[in-house]
C-alpha cells in the first residue's frame, strides 16, 4: 500500500518555492516546512508532524480492497485511495473535482456541523461504500457541489445530485441495500432512488420556524455525540427520524462585530438551551422510504418547563432491530437513569427493555449491539455496556432485556465494540486491560458460561501505545492503526486469530528530517498522588539541560481537567503537542496531569466532581505543583497555567483560588459561570441550578476573583457559539469590580477554536509574549 516504492517517492517534498516570499494565508504552510529553527508558527501547523497517515480506513464489501483518505503532499487536502489486498497495489480512487471542500465553498449549516465534528479536513472528508449485489466497487462521496459516485473501474466520477450553499445537501447516507440515498435539504428529509434517478421529499412538516426533520439538534451534536437525526432500517424499507422543535427556546444572538457591513449576515441566532431552562422538543417518527404516513413513537423528549421536568428528556440513541422494531435510548433530565425502549413501528406501542441507573450520571456510549435471531440462541437479544461495577463492561441480554451475565469484568474498562462474530461466539473490543494510558484490541467469548468463571480476554494488538482498529467483514484480518509516544501513527494488517502482522500498510519513520529539525522529545511519564491518595498520571516536557542548565525551571501546567478527556497517555499526540514543545525549547518546564474527573479511569475517579466543578480538579493541579517543587523540578513562585475551553476555565479558576501558587494563566474560551452553559453538559455534572445553588456559586470564576494576584490573559473568539464570548465579558466585569488587572486577546471572526492560520499564528505569538514577561 503506502509503503511501496512509488508512493514513498510521492512523499518526498521538494524545497518550497515560497521559502523566501512574504508570509500570506496561501503560502505560509509551505514556508514553514523549510524553517530550521523552531518558530512560533510551528505550533499551529496542520497536520501535526507524523499525523499524515491514512484515515477513515474501510474494507470493501467483499474485503478485497482497503480504502482510506490520504494526502500525498501531507496537507489537510485529502483524496480517496484504494489498496488491493491481492495484488498489493495502491491507486488513487477518487480525486475531488474543483479541489473538493474548503472553508469558502460550504454553507453556513455545514460550517456549524464542522464545528460540532471538530473537523478541519479539506478536499474529501467523508466517503461511503455502496453495498449492492453487483460486483461493482463503488463509493459515494459528498462534496459541497453535490453527491458523487465513483466506480473503481471507471476513470471519471458521476455527479448524482447537485448541491449549493443556498440549498445544501446535508448528511447524505446510503440505504443498507445500496439502492437509495437519504439526505436532508431545507430542513426536510429526502430520498433519492438510485435505480430510477428520482428524488422524493418524505417529510413536509418543517414549515414552522424552528422545526427541522432529520437533523440532530445542537445538544445532540455537541454533547451527546449523536451527529445524525435519521436512521435507515436494516432492510432499507423504513427510515426513523427526529423532528426537532426549537421554537420555544429563546434565541441567543451573536453579532459579527468584525464585519464591515451591518446587514443580515452580520448576526446569527441560536436556540441555545441554558442550564436550568427548557430543552428543544424532540419527536421520533418512522416513515416508509418510498413515502407515506408517519408513525410517531411516544418518547416525549424535552420541551418541558423547569418545574415540569419529566423522566424522558433526551433522545440519546436509536437502533433498528432485526424484524423492524426500534430500540431507543432515552435519558432523564438529571442523567441518572437511561431507558432502552422497544417500539412497534406500526402502532408506536412501547415496552421497556432495560433501565440503567447511576447515582453520579449515566455515560452515553455506542456499545448497544443487537444479535441476529438466525445466528445464535440469543437471537433477538443484545449486548449492552454498563458501569454498574464502577467500570464499563459488557453484558449479554436476552430478547426481553434480562441480563444473562457479564462478558467482561475487572478494574478496567471496555471502550468500543469493534465487531461481533455470533457464529463463532466471539466479540472483539478495545479497552484498558493493559493500563489506562494505553488502548488495545481484545477478543472474548460472547456467550457467558454460568458454570465457569469468565476467561480473561485475549489481547490481539502488539506493542505499547494506543490502537484503533478496523475489522474486515469476514473476521479474518484487521487494520491496526497504532501510535505511541515514541512512534508516529503507522498501520499494520494483522491476523484476527493470532494478532500477528500480515503486512505493513503505512509507516513513517520518526527519524526523518522534519522531526530532527524540530528536536521533538517525548514527554517523561510520571505519577503522583492527589490529596486523598488517588494516583495521578502526568507528562513532563523538560528543557534541554545542556542548554538551560539543571532544574528547577519556570513551569507551566497545560490543563484541560474536564470530564470525558484524557491528556496523559502513551500516544504520539503527546509528543507533537507543539505548544508544549515550543515552550520547552524556550526553557520552560511544561507539565500535564490528569486530575480526578478526567476520563478512562472508572466512575469513582471520574465521578468525584459531581456537583463541584472547579474544586477537586483545581486542587489536584495544586497537588501536582507541590510534587514538582518537592522533586526540585519546578521553581516555586514561577508556576503558571494555560488551557482552552474547560482548560481555560480551570486555568482561570486555579489562578483565582490559589494566588500563592500560580503566577499567571492563559485562559482560552473559558466557561466562567456554569449558569451560562448548556443544559446537557452542565446539569450532568452540576445538577440543576435550583438544586445546587452553592455548587454553581462556588464553581463560578467570578466568585473567586477577589483573591487573584497573578496575571491573566483571556483569549476568546467573539462568534463562539459553544462557549459564548459572554463568559469572558462577565468575567471582565467582575475583574473590573474587584480592581484586578487582566489582558484580553479577542478574535472577532473566530468561533470556539481559531481556524484562520493568520489568527492562530498571531495568537500563539501573543501567548508566548505574555508567558515570557509574566512567568
Amino acid at each position: 500500500m503506502l509503503s511501496t516504492d512509488n508512493l514513498k517517492k510521492s512523499l518526498k517534498r521538494p524545497r518550497s518555492p515560497y521559502a523566501n516570499m512574504p508570509v500570506t494565508d496561501t503560502n505560509i504552510a509551505q514556508a514553514l516546512d523549510d524553517s530550521v529553527v523552531f518558530p512560533v508558527e510551528k505550533i499551529v501547523q496542520n497536520p501535526l508532524p507524523g499525523y499524515v497517515a491514512p484515515t477513515s480506513l474501510s474494507f470493501s464489501p467483499d474485503d478485497t480492497f482497503i480504502t482510506y483518505l490520504f494526502s500525498p503532499d501531507q496537507t489537510l487536502n485529502k483524496k480517496v485511495y484504494s489498496f488491493d489486498l491481492k495484488s498489493l497495489e495502491q491507486e488513487l480512487f477518487f480525486s475531488p473535482p474543483y479541489g473538493g471542500l474548503d472553508e469558502n465553498n460550504i454553507s453556513a449549516e455545514e460550517k456549524l456541523r464542522r464545528e460540532r465534528l471538530r473537523e478541519r479536513g479539506l478536499g474529501v472528508t467523508r466517503y461511503e461504500w455502496v453495498k449492492t449485489s453487483s460486483k461493482k466497487k463503488t463509493i459515494m462521496v459528498p462534496l459541497p457541489n453535490g453527491i458523487y459516485f465513483q466506480d473503481l473501474s471507471c476513470p471519471n466520477p458521476e455527479l448524482i445530485l447537485r448541491s449549493s450553499p443556498l440549498s445544501p445537501i446535508i448528511d447524505p447516507r446510503l440505504s443498507p441495500d445500496g439502492t437509495m440515498l437519504a439526505f436532508v435539504r431545507d430542513d426536510e428529509l429526502h430520498v433519492h432512488n438510485l435505480l430510477n434517478n428520482e428524488t422524493r421529499q418524505l417529510t413536509s412538516l418543517a414549515f414552522v420556524d424552528g422545526v427541522t426533520n432529520g437533523l440532530a439538534e445542537y445538544i445532540a451534536q455537541e454533547e451527546m455525540d449523536r451527529k445524525n437525526g435519521y436512521w435507515w432500517s436494516l432492510d432499507s424499507r423504513f427510515i426513523a427520524f427526529t423532528q426537532v422543535d426549537s421554537s420555544e427556546i429563546p434565541l441567543f444572538r451573536i453579532m459579527h462585530q468584525g464585519k464591515s457591513s451591518v446587514g443580515p449576515d452580520a448576526q446569527e441566532d441560536h436556540a441555545y438551551p441554558f442550564a436550568g431552562q427548557s430543552n428543544v422538543t424532540v419527536r421520533l417518527g418512522v416513515i416508509p422510504a418510498t413515502g407515506g404516513p408517519v408513525t410517531w413513537m411516544d418518547i416525549s423528549c424535552g420541551g418541558k418547563q423547569l418545574l415540569q421536568i419529566g423522566d424522558e428528556e433526551y433522545l440519546a440513541r436509536v437502533h433498528w432491530l432485526h424484524g423492524n422494531s426500534l430500540a431507543v435510548q432515552v435519558l432523564n433530565r438529571r442523567q441518572t437513569e437511561l431507558k432502552i425502549l422497544k417500539f412497534d413501528i406500526k402502532t408506536g406501542d412501547r415496552e421497556t427493555l432495560l433501565v440503567e441507573r447511576n447515582d453520579k450520571w449515566v455515560n452515553l456510549h455506542d456499545c448497544f449491539t443487537p444479535l441476529d435471531k438466525g445466528v445464535s440462541n440469543f437471537g433477538g437479544g443484545f449486548i449492552w455496556a454498563s458501569e454498574k461495577t464502577g467500570y464499563k463492561h459488557l453484558y449479554l441480554h436476552d430478547a426481553s432485556g434480562n441480563c444473562m451475565g457479564p462478558i467482561t469484568e475487572g478494574e478496567w474498562m471496555v471502550e468500543h465494540i469493534s465487531g461481533v462474530n455470533e457464529a463463532a461466539g466471539l466479540i472483539y473490543f478495545t479497552g484498558t486491560l493493559d493500563g489506562p494510558l494505553e488502548s488495545h484490541l481484545y477478543c472474548a467469548k460472547l456467550f457467558p458460561d454460568g458454570d465457569h468463571p469468565i476467561e480473561p480476554p485475549c489481547r490481539l494488538t502488539h506493542g505499547k501505545g494506543k490502537h484503533m482498529v478496523v475489522l474486515d467483514h469476514r473476521f479474518q484480518v484487521f487494520a491496526d492503526i497504532y501510535d505511541a509516544l515514541d512512534s508516529p501513527p503507522k498501520i499494520l494488517l494483522r491476523d484476527l486469530v493470532t494478532g500477528d502482522a500480515v503486512m505493513t500498510l503505512y509507516e513513517q519513520p520518526c527519524n526523518v528530517s522534519k522531526f530532527n529539525k524540530l528536536h521533538l522529545e517525548p514527554p517523561v511519564m510520571v505519577q503522583t498522588q492527589a490529596n486523598d491518595g488517588t494516583t495521578l498520571y502526568g507528562a513532563l516536557y523538560k528543557p534541554d539541560e545542556a542548554q538551560f542548565g539543571p532544574p528547577p525551571y519556570k513551569t507551566l501546567l497545560s490543563v484541560y481537567g474536564g470530564p470525558g478527556v484524557q491528556l496523559v497517555s502513551d500516544s504520539w499526540i503527546g509528543t507533537v503537542d507543539m505548544r508544549a514543545q515550543y515552550l520547552r525549547s524556550k526553557g520552560i518546564l511544561v507539565c500535564k496531569f490528569d486530575n480526578r474527573g478526567s476520563a478512562r479511569r472508572g466512575m469513582k475517579f471520574e465521578g468525584c466532581i459531581k456537583h463541584s466543578l472547579g474544586r477537586f480538579d483545581a486542587e489536584d493541579q495544586v497537588a501536582a505543583v507541590e510534587w514538582l517543587i518537592k522533586q526540585g523540578l519546578a521553581k516555586a513562585g514561577h508556576v503558571g497555567l494555560y488551557g482552552w475551553s474547560y482548560g481555560g476555565y480551570l486555568s482561570a479558576m486555579a489562578l483565582a483560588r490559589f494566588p500563592d501558587i500560580f503566577r499567571c494563566a492563559v485562559s482560552g474560551a473559558p466557561v466562567t459561570s456554569w449558569d451560562g452553559y448548556d443544559t446537557f453538559y452542565t446539569e450532568k455534572y452540576m445538577g440543576l441550578p435550583s438544586e445546587n445553588e452553592e455548587g454553581y456559586d462556588y464553581g463560578s470564576v467570578m466568585h473567586h476573583v477577589h483573591n487573584m494576584k497573578g496575571k491573566l490573559l483571556l483569549v476568546h473568539g467573539m462568534i463562539d457559539e459553544n462557549v459564548h464570548f459572554r463568559h469572558t465579558a462577565r468575567l471582565v466585569n467582575a475583574l473590573v469590580d474587584a480592581g484586578k488587572l487582566y489582558e484580553l486577546l479577542i478574535f472577532p471572526d473566530e468561533r470556539h477554536m481559531p481556524r484562520r492560520l493568520r489568527d492562530r499564528i498571531y495568537m500563539e505569538a501573543r501567548i508566548w509574549e505574555f508567558i515570557e514577561r509574566s512567568l
